[in-house]
């Protein structure tokens, strides 16, 4: 596995999958194709291929082609000269030129007008670039990551999209799957943006109730990561104390925010013998059991001070120690825990933000 990048948790055996073939891939001088729903993590995606590549350390830039009007997405993109349009008052280097020898992330490439499309293709083909209102060419040598969670196939077949670009384009395509798809990551990630979002408040780090973690399991997430990290800065927002319950989540109820099918549903609609129940109490062990690592190895294996970490006393956390079956540290040695692990996915990689 390639080096990671410094970020978000994967611990899904499907994502850890996913960063596998994008890692081979970074090392490949192709465009690369990410697709996915909204909020899954394309970007992050997009950030590995290019910290895991060659081009690590020459600029990666991003641009969301929905974002602009074809005018200025143009002008973004490629640059323009001084009176090559009104208002344009000087000279601009495009995001192509400025991302030379880098990386360029084109994020929902489905937006881009037929113009800016058939331009982009010559890129991809040529190197070049024209600046808006320039007459001649410029080399460019960037690595074009693009992203979509709209179906590029059939915007061609509805003549929406150029076939030829699509095919430069999607040579080596990726899917990332949705948040619900990688149930074992959602505890995980919704601690890491409660803890962010208490440091950007300035409040003391709360804690999830037994209930509120119910929630987050059980909930559809339509919205997928980024659904799930403002769900957490709400809930920071929200709750008065150092808990969160399942209300200040606040979580939507509409057909959407259901649980696919096979995904655990309520533990107030099943007993706990049912195989969903076993599941989900599995999961809340696993992440107890992440959570108790995480702080030992913080502490250096002090188990005062872990237990003040986690909001527990020492004994509460010496029967968990037993109930887990941890083996109790005798001395404080740097470095002697594992590595925040949750289920049997095993060592978490830390990959770029969404």
């Amino acid at each position: 596995m390639v080096a990671p990048v410094d970020g978000l948790l994967v611990l899904d055996p499907e994502m850890r999958r996913v960063y596998d073939v994008l890692g081979r891939l970074a090392a490949t001088p192709l465009p690369v194709l990410v697709t996915g729903e909204t909020g899954v993590g394309k970007e992050g995606a997009a950030a590995f291929v290019h910290a895991s590549s060659p081009r690590a350390q020459a600029p990666f830039l991003r641009i969301n082609c929905a974002s602009l009007s074809e005018t200025m997405l143009e002008s973004e993109l490629f640059g323009h000269e001084r009176g090559s349009f009104t208002g344009a008052a000087g000279t601009h280097v495009g995001f192509f030129e400025a991302a030379d020898g880098g990386t360029l992330f084109l994020d929902e490439i489905g937006e881009l007008s037929r113009g800016a499309q058939a331009k982009l293709l010559r890129v991809l083909e040529c190197g070049e670039i024209v600046r808006v209102g320039a007459t001649h060419a410029r080399r460019v040598d960037v690595r074009v990551v693009t992203a979509t969670h709209r179906d590029l196939r059939q915007m061609v077949d509805q003549g929406e999209f150029r076939e030829d670009l699509y095919f430069r384009l999607s040579g080596l395509t990726v899917e990332i799957p949705g948040l619900r798809a990688r149930r074992s990551e959602i505890l995980p990630l919704a601690s890491l943006f409660l803890e962010r979002a208490a440091q950007l408040t300035g409040r003391p780090l709360p804690r999830l109730t037994p209930d509120a973690m119910e929630a987050l399991l059980t909930h559809g997430w339509p919205g997928n990561v980024r659904e799930l990290k403002n769900a957490m800065i709400r809930a920071v927002a929200l709750c008065a104390g150092d808990v969160v319950e399942r209300e200040h989540l606040a979580l939507s109820t509409g057909p959407s925010a259901r649980p696919s099918p096979g995904a655990t549903p309520p533990a107030s609609k099943v007993e706990p013998e049912t195989e969903p129940g076993r599941v989900m109490r599995e999961d809340l062990r696993a992440y107890e059991r992440a959570r108790i690592l995480e702080a030992l190895q913080q502490t250096a294996g002090n188990q005062t001070q872990a237990a003040a970490l986690l909001g527990i006393s020492r004994r509460t956390l010496t029967n968990k120690l037993n109930a887990h079956a941890i083996a109790r540290p005798r001395k404080r040695v740097s470095g002697a825990f594992p590595a925040v692990a949750c289920g049997e996915a095993g060592t978490p990689l830390r990959v770029a933000v969404v």
